[in-house]
């Protein structure tokens, strides 16, 4: 007959791997609070005016060349 016996986790392992699952609990939990908080702090922005008008520089793009000397 075989003998299978299920197959124990160490103490020593146990104890060496609680502080870093607990190191990264907190840095989850910590970042999952700080994407929360922006979230709702979202700004109010003002109405439009009644001549909602938006002036805005316009940027001229110069055409690139590959210049060979």
């Amino acid at each position: 007959m075989l003998v299978t016996s299920k197959r124990k986790r160490s103490r020593a392992m146990i104890i060496m791997l609680l502080p870093l699952l607990i190191f990264v609990f907190i840095i989850g939990w910590s970042m999952y609070w700080i994407g929360n908080q922006k979230r709702n702090g979202k700004t109010q922005r003002k109405p439009p005016r009644k001549d909602n008008v938006t002036i805005m520089p316009i940027i001229f793009e110069e055409p690139q060349e590959i210049v060979n000397e």
